[in-house]
């Protein structure tokens, strides 16, 4: 018995000696001091602990392997290391956090957001993203700049990929993101799993030009506990409600989190608009053994919002930057004609697979599905209901009365703009009249919603292998399939029985259906109208990268070949197109792509990093096909974009100074722009008439040239400087090929394609590429206080923003007379096409912005008070982005200056000083 008794013992103190921990002990940075009770997690485990009263932790039991240490803790920047368990302990020593009171602004990315979704252009930003970035630049740009329409590079958001679980969601029309479809959940995206800016490597995709964004939303990736915040602000929104909750990962391997907001306005800062939205998040997660992990996640955002109108400067002097013509009174109510309603939700199931200790598969199957709807007013032989038609402008009256700017007609037109709210607002009243006494009850007057229903699937598995020691290897595929359903529905008739589905600019020979297979239709409310058809869109991408390190080098290769195929099917006959019904042809693109990212360690603190790619992008559907609402037909020669880029930088991270230094270089070929609007086509004395057009710009090349740097000092333990700067070059750098779409014939027209004609070449060279102020700078300085409260301050300055040309104006066929079209106008001279043509530059301005906030704890309740304010000193000159009208199509009415008033550029302009306040309680 004794023999027995004491084999067991031994055998016990084998097996506890033999036990892996992990240790180590979490110190403040600021003050060197240790932190009590800080969130310590060990990823691809169940393990969970807190630090104790001297800072110390342990994890005990832990199975041999590679693992991610994750250190999250209120006012501090999140802190990973890689660890390696082996038998023993392994004591990682002591591990200092940073102080970065900006990691509980909650709220800033989805102002952002919001705030740059406009339709109309390339404009929505993903730059908010960047906020949760280590790198120095990107992170202090977002915080400062982003706020002012400030992208890094000036790349077009379509060149940000951003997934959810492996579930890539850029829109298939156009390539960009939908940021609402998670706005308000910034409790699960605060972190991403993976951030990268520009074309560095990836671990999970191959990134387009601008980076990836990849989140992970399994429940032990989030922080545990429960979290609660209450925000006020003055921008889309004016409050929002967050509560989250996360059980974290239970002994049995169970996990589940839940997170919801509320954010509304009865009107936003912008005139008339309206912002009601709700947010849901769901995971639930198993943890079946050290191997096999199973993860299902659900995020949706049911948001309605209404939007604000793009003005000419005539209007911003007479009713200044908050204006909207987008809304009108109604029983005592603000009614806005433009409302857009979103609800797509998202849910994967993903499947983690540890398969050895080198080798880890993660599988993720996704679908989304949901509607998308944009309502407008329409009418249908009746007059323009939308106070920016352009015959209610003084300018217009004036130009009728050759010039005189003190004809009483023009003097009216001001006193009716500046006083009489049924002139400057839509007269709803008035639509519901002009429809109640229609002798048949036909609708002139309607509320339309323009739909787009996509159901997607995705199929996505990524493997990581460790080959040996020094090469990780990770190959990828990735499938989406996506079907679109696009079509315009009748909201309200706005008293009328039934609208009628015509064209009212058929000529005498045309129907004028559209739909012939349903000639002479009345439509009811609810029903379809105007157009209706499907894109079926698929996409299967393989991907492959190595990571080789050696001694102070490290170099990593990747490359992508994918296959994109669209299809349009019609189900709507339009009288102007022989090709709207039924199904278009098959597009199909194959492409490729290869990537290398070399870093040289020149010690522990200085490296030198190099990126380098060339790859190809797929046109996006709105590029195949460019009047896709009435026809299959596309543009000649279509070709995938050519993308060249490269990137040099030298990278500092000392404990007291962090600085990045970059030089950088990028070229796209073969793009495709595409603007739409009405144009006018002749003179403006006799041989003119307007035609609503798709203009189509093929062949563009593109030069992106700049330099960057970001600074963040540690002045003393309490004193913090950032200092960014910005110098870029964009640039079109050929002449591209114009093509013309519209709905009615023109002369000229491609034989066989009535609708459809080639411009000609659009002289572009050397014009700017419009997206983003090319010259910003951002000098801050923020105190961080042992108590742990704060105050900042930055002074930001933006530069060289320029509008978005229309290429029309920039072709020859701009310089004709109807009347004899191979004689150019008499009055063309080189210096007044140097003047009439020159692009608008907007003019620099200077931002000022402050951030305070506290933090503290009262038992196990940390709580937080946070408030922003962006542009203090009320600046409301700044331009943010614009673009010229297509209405004047030939010389002679660019050249009438009372002419080219009335139809002169559109902007937004940042309405001024704006402010977000946070209360959030955790624990």
């Amino acid at each position: 018995m004794k023999i027995w008794f004491s084999a067991l013992v031994l055998l016990m103190s084998i097996q506890i000696f033999s036990q892996s921990r992990v240790t180590g002990s979490v110190y403040s940075a600021t003050d060197e001091n240790p932190m009590y009770d800080v969130e310590v997690r060990l990823r691809g485990t169940n393990h969970v602990v807190r630090t104790d009263r001297i800072g110390y932790f342990q994890f005990l039991d832990v199975t041999p392997g590679h693992y991610v240490l994750d250190i999250k803790q209120v006012s501090y920047a999140e802190y990973e290391q890689s660890v390696t368990v082996e038998e023993g302990t392994k004591d990682l020593g002591i591990i200092y956090l940073q102080y970065a009171p900006q990691d509980v602004t909650v709220g800033l990315i989805t102002l952002t957001e919001d705030e740059l979704a406009s339709e109309e252009s390339g404009a929505q930003s993903s730059v908010g993203l960047l906020q949760s970035s280590r790198d120095v630049f990107a992170r202090t740009a977002a915080f400062e700049l982003g706020s002012f329409w400030y992208r890094p590079r000036g790349y077009d958001n379509k060149y940000n990929d951003v997934l959810f679980n492996g579930v890539r969601m850029n829109k298939i029309s156009n390539d960009r993101v939908n940021f609402g479809n998670w706005g308000g959940l910034n409790d699960i995206t605060r972190y991403p799993r993976e951030l990268t800016f520009g074309i560095e490597p990836s671990d999970h995709y191959f990134s387009d030009l601008g980076g990836v964004t990849y989140f992970d939303t399994r429940p032990s990736n989030l922080r545990a506990g429960h979290s609660f915040a209450y925000s006020l602000t003055n921008r889309s929104y004016r409050q929002r409600l967050m509560y989250t909750y996360n059980t974290g990962l239970s002994a049995k391997g169970w996990g589940f989190a839940a997170s919801a907001s509320r954010r509304w306005a009865e009107e936003g800062r912008m005139e008339g608009t309206f912002y009601d939205a709700w947010a849901y998040y769901l995971g639930v997660e198993k943890k079946f053994n050290d191997n096999h992990t199973l993860y299902l996640s659900a995020i949706g955002a049911p948001t309605r919002r209404s939007t604000a109108s793009p003005n000419t400067q005539e209007v911003f002097d007479l009713k200044g930057v908050t204006y909207n013509a987008y809304w009108g009174w109604q029983d005592g109510v603000k009614r806005n004609e433009r409302v857009r309603k979103t609800h797509e939700p998202l849910i994967t199931l993903t499947h983690d697979w540890k398969i050895n200790e080198r080798t880890n598969l993660l599988t993720t199957a996704g679908v989304q599905f949901g509607e998308d709807s944009r309502s407008r007013l329409d009418w249908y032989r009746a007059n323009n209901p939308s106070p920016l038609y352009y015959r209610k402008f003084p300018s217009w009256f004036q130009n009728l009365n050759d010039g005189d700017a003190n004809h009483p007609s023009v003097l009216a037109a001001i006193d009716s703009w500046q006083n009489d709210e049924n002139y400057y607002q839509i007269n709803w009243q008035e639509l519901y009249n002009a429809n109640l006494l229609s002798p048949t009850g036909r609708a002139s007057y309607t509320l339309v919603a323009d739909v787009n229903r996509d159901l997607t699937t995705s199929m996505n598995s990524l493997l990581r292998t460790e080959l040996s020691e020094n090469f990780v290897l990770r190959a990828g595929v990735y499938y989406q399939g996506v079907n679109s359903s696009l079509f315009r529905r009748l909201e309200d008739l706005l008293g009328a029985q039934y609208a009628l589905d015509k064209n009212p600019f058929a000529r005498e020979y045309q129907s004028g259906d559209n739909d012939e297979n349903n000639p002479d239709r009345h439509v009811l409310e609810g029903e379809k109208m105007q157009y209706d058809y499907e894109i079926a869109h698929n996409q299967i991408q393989g991907f492959v990268q190595g990571n080789y390190s050696v001694a102070n080098w490290d170099f990593t290769g990747s490359f992508k070949l994918s296959n994109t195929s669209m299809q349009r099917e019609g189900h709507f006959n339009h009288f102007a197109f022989n090709d709207s019904y039924g199904k278009s042809d098959k597009y199909s693109f194959l492409d490729y792509g290869a990537k290398l990212g070399v870093v040289y360690k020149i010690d522990g603190r200085n490296y030198v990093t190099l990126n380098a790619a060339h790859f190809t992008n797929a046109p996006t559907v709105n590029e195949v096909f460019p009047l896709q609402r009435l026809s299959n037909r596309s543009i000649p020669d279509l070709k995938s974009a050519v993308i060249n880029s490269g990137d040099i930088n030298y990278i500092l991270r000392a404990p007291r100074l962090r600085i990045r230094a970059t030089a950088y270089a990028s070229q796209i070929k073969n793009e495709i722009e595409q603007a739409f609007g009405y144009i006018q086509v002749g003179s403006t004395t006799g041989s003119t008439y307007n035609v609503f057009a798709s203009e189509i710009m093929a062949n563009v090349e593109k030069q992106y040239l700049g330099t960057e740097l970001g600074v963040e000092a540690n002045l003393t333990t309490r004193f913090t400087a950032n200092v960014v700067a910005s110098l870029a070059q964009n640039l079109y750098k050929n002449n591209p090929d114009l093509y013309r779409f519209t709905e009615v014939p023109e002369l000229g027209d491609i034989e066989g394609l009535g609708g459809t004609r080639y411009v000609g070449t659009t002289y572009l060279r050397n014009y700017r590429v419009a997206t983003s102020p090319q010259k910003a700078a951002s000098v801050g300085l923020q105190y961080r206080d042992p108590k742990y409260w704060w105050v900042g301050i930055s002074a930001n300055y933006l530069a060289d923003n320029y509008v978005s040309i229309a290429g029309a104006r920039r072709t020859e066929a701009m310089l004709r007379d109807p009347e004899m079209p191979s004689m150019p106008y008499p009055e063309v001279t080189e210096e007044s096409l140097r003047r009439l043509l020159a692009q608008e530059r907007f003019s620099d301005e200077f931002m000022v912005n402050l951030n305070i906030g506290k933090t503290f704890r009262i038992g196990r309740y940390y709580v937080g008070l946070t408030g922003m304010i962006n542009n203090v000193l009320n600046n409301k000159n700044y331009k943010t982005s614009g673009f010229e009208q297509l209405r004047l199509g030939n010389f002679r009415a660019l050249d009438d200056t009372n002419f080219a008033n009335v139809f002169g550029n559109r902007y937004w302009y940042d309405p001024g000083t704006s402010y977000f306040l946070n209360m959030f309680v955790r624990f």
